[in-house]
């Protein structure tokens, strides 16, 4: 896992071509110059704005009108840097859970310094631990100098840190301090041109990143369903807490679910369904209340302690003879259940003893690097454990008071429950 990720800004992390071209065919209009089409400016960008002018101009033009055309492209772009430009889509979202598992997420670009600090501040406010730009003096990427710089006053370690850039200039400036870099592919340049530079990963979304930097990925419910498949472990969301999943009915990816927590084996795991009829694949002796209590409120935040089928392993159970099932109320992790077709033993996906998760990066604050991958489904919206309601004996009996209240199960079962 790296402690520090070091982020190019252009064809990185924001979208600002389309802002650099207008302001480039600004200058080549006002001078009779050719323009030039977007997708040629993507080539001509990396190495700061005044090889960028003199990229876009005739060849030959005096290095005094270069000075002139230098200076008319800052003033046009400083004044409509923002008119077109984004952040690229997922971006925000995976710095966000990088920093909630721990990584250090710094900045530096070719872009002036005067004009970089204010635009990551615009568009990622108090997100970034560092923020360096071009200054005078100071040789631009692919020197050294400036990443050398910004890992001495960060404290990091090359060995620790990943430089991750959309050109050729950015992998050769990861290189050229020793530093493991990933190339993007929703940027400017090539996989060809990221490859044959030598760019140890190459990420084809920035969902990637997440893995390549903390080796716990960020997938959509048919790859977590995928990766439990193949007997991984996946965080999903519900509406309580976020869960660790395992296909419930394989032995080794369970036992990695009690490693990866720290959880005592002696504890039982309850397991999520995606209704009645897989609960029968589990439990047996089912009384009608169950169903009573499942057609009213499931999906929803109650588990039922059932008598066990024995179907499970027993380390599911701990070797008891009863087992909890759940219809947990999040499309994500319904999606997961029914494209896996098994149930998903799933204590909450935090470390033993420490508060449960309610978000993605709550998961990865504890979990990053001990699990393959986490769904992010947003915040929960009950926040609370399930109610757990042991129905293998009546009078029926609340183990654990959540987010489902008593008062609503009773006046489905028109009777009371105890605890």
């Amino acid at each position: 896992m790296y402690t520090h990720v070091i982020f190019d800004l252009d064809g990185t992390i924001l979208n600002t071509i389309d802002d650099l071209a207008d302001a480039g065919n600004y200058v080549c209009e006002r001078r009779g110059w050719p323009t030039h089409s977007v997708e040629r400016y993507k080539v001509m960008v990396g190495n700061g704005i005044p090889k960028l002018v003199e990229r876009f101009s005739p060849e030959g033009t005096p290095a005094e009108v270069l000075e002139e055309a230098r200076a008319e492209f800052s003033a046009r772009y400083d004044a409509h840097k923002e008119d077109k430009t984004a952040p690229y889509g997922g971006v925000t979202q995976v710095i966000d859970l990088l920093k909630s598992a721990g990584v250090k997420v710094s900045v530096l670009t070719n872009k002036a310094d005067h004009l970089a600090r204010p635009m990551v501040e615009s568009y990622f406010p108090g997100v970034f631990d560092m923020v360096r730009g071009a200054l005078p003096g100071v040789p631009t990427k692919p020197h050294p100098a400036m990443l050398g710089g910004l890992l001495e006053a960060l404290g990091a370690q090359a060995e620790t840190t990943l430089f991750v850039g959309d050109s050729n200039v950015d992998i050769q400036t990861g290189k050229n301090c020793g530093l493991d870099t990933c190339g993007v592919l929703w940027g400017f340049r090539s996989r060809q041109e990221l490859e044959g530079e030598g760019a140890t990963y190459i990420a084809q979304r920035p969902a990637d990143l997440l893995s390549v930097v903390t080796g716990t990925a960020l997938v959509s419910p048919a790859e977590g369903a995928g990766i439990l498949a193949r007997g991984g472990l996946v965080a999903v969301p519900t509406e309580t807490v976020y869960g660790l999943a395992s296909d419930a009915f394989n032995e080794a990816s369970v036992q990695a679910n009690y490693d990866a927590k720290g959880r005592p084996e002696t504890k039982p795991l309850s397991v999520l369904v995606d209704g009645m009829a897989m609960a029968e694949t589990v439990c047996k002796g089912i009384p009608l209340d169950s169903y009573k209590l499942a057609e009213a409120f499931w999906p929803g935040p109650l588990t039922m302690i059932l008598k066990g089928y024995g179907a499970l392993p027993a380390i599911v159970p701990a070797g008891g003879g009863t087992q909890g099932v759940r219809c947990p109320d999040h499309p994500d992790t319904l999606a997961v259940i029914r494209t896996l077709g098994r149930p998903l033993a799933c204590p909450s996906a935090n470390l033993s003893g420490h508060p449960s998760p309610k978000s993605a990066g709550d998961v990865l604050s504890q979990l990053a690097g001990r699990i393959d991958g986490v769904v992010d489904g947003g915040p929960c919206s009950v926040g609370v454990e399930s109610t757990i309601l042991d129905m293998t004996a009546e009078p029926y009996r609340i183990l654990r008071q959540g987010g489902l209240s008593r008062e609503a199960i009773e006046k489905v079962l028109e009777k009371a429950v105890e605890g």
